[in-house]
């Protein structure tokens, strides 16, 4: 199932009024990407006039990378203009985060943008970029799913299994992340306050420092990306209780989600977004934003995707606006709620 399912608004509106397409949008007119990649993109007068720079919060080589040198040979190819990837790891994205949003605002310079974008403020005393208001939204590229796995050593085969074993031992589970503050940590975080149990939360380096800890069933939950925890779960080492998607993940149909499981509108992964600095022109962000849904729905795009794990999503410079407003809300009610210290 693509990740347009997972994100309503950018399903396609057959079937469904014009007015209740608009309120599934959240009150932006969201056409879907197939339509509306079929549109030219408007030119702008002196855009682009100089190298065209994506910055990615991480090292090479993971799935933000990945996309974004994807949409940069995209881009360079339709507007005849170089386009590179500058990787600018380092403070949880905050050095990249910052940097774009000091950026003259003219689209010449974008962000990468991962779901620690929404969160990272919420983790520091003095934050050095707001995601809501120092950035332009152009597009919701992509999206990472995650899953809520156990070790397959664990007496539980569903959520409730699992909540009910938590309550029954309270303080004496434990779930792993891969560092204060990520996804992975503040998804175990929602996860506790839906379900009102007590889970132990153990920090790690890193996944792959994780990963053996959960197969040893040295920590009991873990909740994260499909890409590398699917091996683990075709081979019977770890359990699927729930994918934390919004609908279940095409090569887990069997895995219900946690929405469905237990707790209506749950929502843990790592959507891919592109945004520019706060005062990009919108005729800019405009044209930016369908030449990627030409770039994403090109034959191709969406095969190499599905090889690393990663879903297509798409989306008008609005939704995307919106999706990181309700993120950032969210995310700072769990921190809040779970008692973590900015620092």
């Amino acid at each position: 199932m693509s990740a347009r399912d997972r994100f309503p608004w950018t399903k396609a509106a057959a079937g469904i009024g014009r007015r209740e397409f608009i309120a599934l949008a959240g009150g932006a007119v969201v056409w879907p990407v197939a339509a509306r990649a079929q549109q030219q993109a408007a030119p702008v007068a002196g855009f682009p006039n100089k190298i065209l720079r994506l910055i990615v919060p991480f090292t090479p080589g993971g799935s933000n990378d990945v996309v974004a040198r994807e949409i940069a040979a995209g881009l360079q190819a339709s507007l005849n203009q170089t386009a590179v990837v500058e990787n600018k790891p380092g403070g949880g994205g905050t050095i990249a985060y910052s940097y774009v949003a000091k950026s003259p605002p003219d689209g010449h310079v974008m962000l990468i943008a991962p779901a620690s974008f929404t969160m990272g403020p919420h983790l520091s005393r003095n934050p050095l970029y707001n995601p809501v208001t120092d950035f332009a939204p152009i597009n919701l590229v992509a999206d990472v799913p995650f899953v809520m796995v156990v070790p397959a050593s664990l007496p539980v085969r569903t959520v409730k299994d699992f909540i009910e074993l938590a309550k029954n031992s309270p303080n004496k589970l434990t779930f792993g992340s891969v560092g204060v503050g990520t996804p992975q940590h503040l998804g175990g975080e929602l996860f506790k306050m839906r379900a009102g149990v007590d889970l132990i939360h153990v920090p790690f380096r890193g996944a792959t420092a994780a990963i053996p800890d959960l197969l040893a069933g040295r920590i009991d939950m873990f909740i994260g990306a499909i890409n590398s925890l699917l091996p683990l779960i075709q081979e019977g080492k770890l359990r699927a209780l729930a994918a934390t998607s919004l609908t279940r993940i095409a090569s887990l149909p069997d895995v219900p989600t946690l929405s469905e499981a237990a707790f209506p509108g749950f929502y843990v992964g790592s959507g891919v977004g592109l945004v520019a600095p706060a005062g990009t022109p919108s005729d800019v962000v405009e044209m930016l934003n369908r030449e990627i849904a030409n770039i994403i729905a090109a034959p191709g795009f969406h095969q190499r995707m599905t090889a690393i794990g990663v879903d297509v999503v798409g989306t008008t410079p609005a939704a995307y606006a919106k999706v990181i407003s309700d993120d950032y809300a969210k995310w700072g009610k769990v921190v809040a709620a779970a008692g973590i210290k900015p620092e």
